[in-house]
């Protein structure tokens, strides 16, 4: 009899537990639910991913991204052969994808208009330093000359991406990005200007070492330069100033973007793209983010967290944006950090949804204001798009 109860006993503490259990793990997972992001942005390639030539259904789009709970879109204006996807009156335009539309439309007023008729807001995603040959011919002091005194005119772009590159120490240069950036706010009325992660000198790359960048680093460091370019050279005994001077150079410059966008409209958000290591981004391109954060010169900062691109589980997404956020506040507590999430086509073609929306909630768990997501392209073949717009839009 006493076993007998024994055994009945059991069965109904087991249940009991588990059931307790559920209760407990469900209402700990609650807990745990971040908030949900209330920046979030896609970037929209204009044409056909890879195919340049051939537009897409950009009213389509931009309604699938509204369906899908985002609020901004992001899109790529100015493509990585450095022609315009927009009939500017600045930047070499792509004729072989202007000629998709009638004589007077222009692609991203289409863009734009159908976004703020749809509620969204438009952030240009912009280029900074990456150009076109047609504009290194007609300027070609704007252009960078590596450590052998080649320029990319006579020695084509250099390795390793291929692409024409504009010099940061080229007045010229840095007149012309400016001048196009003022052109999207003044002519097309984005809401934001988003600048890619190419905005600094460009990575992978001895540059630049024209002549125009020697007399402005023997400027800043008030003396001639003996052994050019060895001494700048990495090992060379002028390497830490050379570095300096390159943030000093990049730094300024966009002070003087925000200066002018904000200018035509205070309104208006600056953000950038940079990578989640500052160090590498400081020593490589010039680019000092925490300098940016620490005098103001963006609204946003968005760090590229694609764990995937790194090989890292997707707890890293969280883990990295912790560490930034509490960077970022130290300094200045103004400025948002909304992460870019995603990566390349390549790693996240195949990317489950439910991986999508758990490196969305472990942004926001780290902290973050918002989330970018990279790229629609990445969405489409994933099919991901439902597992967001699900997440988005839940209570």
């Amino acid at each position: 009899m006493f076993k007998r109860s024994i055994m009945l006993v059991f069965p109904i503490l087991t249940v009991l537990l588990m059931t307790a259990s559920y209760f407990f793990l469900n209402r700990m997972m609650r807990v745990e639910e971040p908030p949900k992001p209330e920046v979030r942005g896609v970037f929209l390639y204009m044409y056909e991913f890879p195919n340049r030539s051939v537009a897409r259904n950009l009213t389509f789009y931009i309604s699938k991204i509204k369906n899908s709970g985002f609020n901004i879109v992001l899109p790529f204006v100015i493509h990585a052969g450095g022609l315009a996807d927009y009939r500017s009156k600045i930047v070499p335009v792509d004729m072989d994808y202007l000629n998709n539309f009638e004589s007077d439309e222009d692609p991203l007023k289409i863009v734009v208009e159908e976004s703020h008729r749809n509620g969204l807001r438009v952030w240009a995603w912009v280029l900074g330093f990456r150009t076109s040959r047609s504009v290194l011919l007609q300027h070609p002091d704007w252009g960078i000359v590596n450590e052998k005194g080649e320029d990319q005119l006579s020695h084509g772009p250099f390795n390793p991406y291929g692409w024409y590159y504009l010099s940061p120490a080229s007045e010229g240069a840095r007149n012309y990005i400016k001048s196009y950036i003022i052109e999207l706010v003044q002519e097309y009325g984005v809401d934001g200007i988003n600048i890619e992660d190419d905005f600094g000198f460009p990575p992978g790359i001895e540059a630049d070492f024209s002549e125009s960048a020697k007399k402005s680093f023997e400027s800043f460091i008030g003396r001639k330069v003996q052994n050019w370019p060895e001494d700048v050279l990495a090992g060379g005994s002028l390497r830490s100033e050379w570095i300096s001077w390159r943030v000093q150079i990049v730094t300024g410059f966009l002070r003087e973007i925000r200066d002018a966008v904000k200018q035509i409209n205070p309104e208006i958000t600056l953000s950038a793209d940079v990578s989640y290591d500052l160090n590498w981004n400081r020593q490589t391109m010039g680019v000092d983010w925490g300098e940016w954060v620490r005098q103001g010169l963006v609204d946003v900062v968005c760090p590229m967290l694609y764990h995937r691109d790194h090989e890292m589980p997707v707890k890293w997404v969280e883990d990295t944006t912790r560490m930034i956020v509490e960077q970022v506040e130290k300094n200045n507590g103004e400025i948002l950090v909304v992460p870019c999430v995603g990566g390349s086509l390549s790693r996240t073609g195949n990317m489950p949804g439910w991986e999508w929306v758990e490196s969305v909630k472990g942004a926001m768990r780290g902290g973050a204001s918002g989330i970018l997501v990279f790229a629609d392209v990445c969405l489409d073949s994933s099919g991901a798009w439902v597992d967001l717009a699900n997440y988005f839009q839940s209570s």
